[in-house]
């Protein structure tokens, strides 16, 4: 899939003379942020993927980094997401997309008129039919709606709305993955996403007391800011990217994973810590990337009155993931 990053102020430097770097070919672009390429969003793509074929041109997409709460909203440096943009770009890839156009959200860009943004970038850009979301909004202070779209561009672009997605009589959004994952529900939230939710990290050196009491653990440092789910235990996979090429990755290891402040340590972790033990697992993680899918939520953390009693916990709760987990490995 073709990559282009664009600022708004590259474009309207070059105003009625800015190519689009993609060349001549004329787009079926599907437009929005995508975090978390979930349900909803993959019909978004589909039509803009489907109109393409159908059009004879080509399937694109148009999102956005950083998300546009870093920039509006009054707390930044807390803004999570569920797909950082890579992931995001190659979810939209497997869906179809050709070309990707990633556009710098800045406060220059949000006080962008709606109209504008359709006469000075959509049109030049070549798109001659647009797909988005039901509740797509557009412009400074999201006053751009779809048909506010359809009047700006003409007869020049033929806009598609797509209707929500829904699982049993719920709106699948982002809002809502991100409020099943924050209480720990990872099957509503996989059945929102249409896969279950996943996290990467690279692992680091920790305090070695997983090892001390039978249950060697990896401390995965997370590379995004992504969404947590409540502090707990979680039965879950993890694929460990491999060291001589770290974009293949290993066969898939069920594991236990604590997502918290380790409590019966005294640990004061202001942030949620991620230790993960791998069933069966011999060898040295130091380094490597691991992707970690969260299946099913176990039990909340707690502190326990003893180490021993700690210990025996996580023996049951080693037990109940490896049961949960058998046949979603093996199927692997």
């Amino acid at each position: 899939m073709e990559r282009h990053d664009i600022a708004w102020s590259s474009v309207f430097a070059h105003s009625g003379s800015w190519r689009p770097p993609h060349g001549d070919d004329e787009l079926s672009l599907a437009i929005g942020f995508f975090d978390g390429v979930h349900r909803g969003h993959a019909e978004v793509i589909r039509e803009a993927v489907r109109l393409g074929r159908m059009r004879g041109l080509r399937p694109a997409v148009m999102t956005f980094e950083p998300h546009p709460r870093v920039v509006l909203g009054s707390d930044p440096e807390r803004v999570r997401v569920l797909t950082p943009l890579e992931e995001k770009l190659r979810l939209l890839g497997e869906l179809g997309i050709e070309v990707a156009y990633v556009v710098a959200f800045d406060r220059e860009f949000a006080r962008m008129p709606a109209e504008r943004f359709v006469r000075e970038l959509l049109l030049p850009l070549g798109a001659r039919t647009v797909a988005v979301g039901f509740d797509f909004r557009f412009g400074s202070g999201g006053r751009g709606d779809p048909e506010t779209l359809r009047a700006a561009g003409g007869d020049r672009i033929e806009v598609r709305v797509v209707p929500p997605v829904l699982e049993e009589g719920t709106k699948t959004s982002s809002t809502e993955i991100r409020r099943r994952i924050a209480a720990g529900d990872c099957e509503g939230a996989a059945r929102l996403l249409g896969r279950p939710y996943r996290v990467r990290g690279v692992v680091v050196h920790g305090d070695g007391r997983g090892r001390q009491i039978g249950f060697p653990t990896a401390n995965v440092a997370l590379r995004h800011p992504y969404v947590l789910p409540r502090n707990g235990v979680y039965a879950v996979v993890v694929h460990a990217a491999e060291e001589a090429d770290a974009s293949a990755v290993s066969r898939p290891w069920p594991g236990v994973m604590n997502v918290g402040v380790r409590p019966t340590f005294g640990a004061s972790d202001e942030e949620p810590r991620l230790e993960v033990h791998l069933f069966d697992f011999a060898g040295d993680l130091y380094g490597r990337e691991l992707t970690v899918t969260f299946h099913a939520f176990l039990r909340p953390e707690r502190r326990f009155a003893s180490v021993e009693e700690l210990t025996a916990q996580i023996g049951w709760d080693a037990a109940q993931a490896r049961s949960l987990l058998c046949g979603i490995v093996s199927e692997r």
